[in-house]
């Protein structure tokens, strides 16, 4: 909790997570430990249990780029969006 906190998202999705129901989300190795990643807490993410289990063992970047390989084969456009901070 001292790291997520009680409202926390999937790191990967931006999907909101309830802590409460550990059934639906899963602590994941950022960079996975066959790649180098240490189990450590800093290495560790929390996410929905369908984003942990399609990324698999790939990076972030690599499950991004894999992503973007099957949504253009199905027809979409890939654009990166933008996030504007609001330093209000």
């Amino acid at each position: 909790l001292d790291k997520f906190g009680e409202k926390t998202t999937c790191y990967l999705t931006g999907k909101e997570i309830n802590i409460r129901e550990p059934r639906t989300y899963h602590f994941d190795h950022i960079i996975p430990t066959s790649k180098g990643g240490t189990n450590t807490i800093e290495n560790l993410g929390i996410c929905s249990r369908a984003a942990n289990f399609a990324k698999s063992d790939m990076t972030h970047n690599e499950l991004i780029e894999f992503c973007e390989i099957v949504l253009i084969h199905h027809g979409f456009e890939v654009k990166k969006r933008c996030r504007l901070e609001s330093n209000q």
